[in-house]
């Protein structure tokens, strides 16, 4: 996989870092409308909010063609974190304690091939060490 691949899976495994991913980019598009559409702060980061949310109430909307392109890129990268932050919820709620982690899994698959080898090293080793019961 592709190092960008590899890094948004990291981050995706990662919920503090999709939140913290989320809301900086919701903080990049406000500041950027703010300073294209001349609109308050305040109303800045409520149009990013609703627009990565993808609720669209259509009470503020971008005029200018940069002003779009960033709506476009903040309505994708919205539907990506809010995904991401959703299924990392999902993921949590839903799973039992019972569950081994994929690092938990990997340990016993380690340990149980070290089990493995063990074993055929005391085999190995009683095989040739036969008791001669002839005497």
């Amino acid at each position: 996989m592709s190092k960008v691949t590899d890094g948004l899976i990291s981050c995706a495994n990662r919920t503090p870092l999709a939140v913290a991913l989320y809301l900086t980019t919701v903080v990049l598009s406000a500041t950027g409308v703010w300073a294209l559409e001349g609109w308050g702060f305040g109303d800045s980061v409520w149009w990013a909010f609703v627009t990565t949310t993808t609720t669209g109430y259509g009470d503020l909307f971008p005029v200018t063609v940069a002003g779009r392109v960033i709506g476009v890129l903040t309505m994708f990268a919205g539907i990506i974190g809010i995904g991401v932050i959703v299924g990392r919820i999902a993921a949590v709620v839903i799973r039992t304690h019972d569950d081994f982690t994929h690092e938990e899994q990997v340990d016993l698959l380690e340990e149980s091939d070290e089990q493995l080898r063990l074993l055929r090293e005391i085999r190995a080793e009683l095989g040739t060490r036969r008791p001669d019961h002839a005497g």
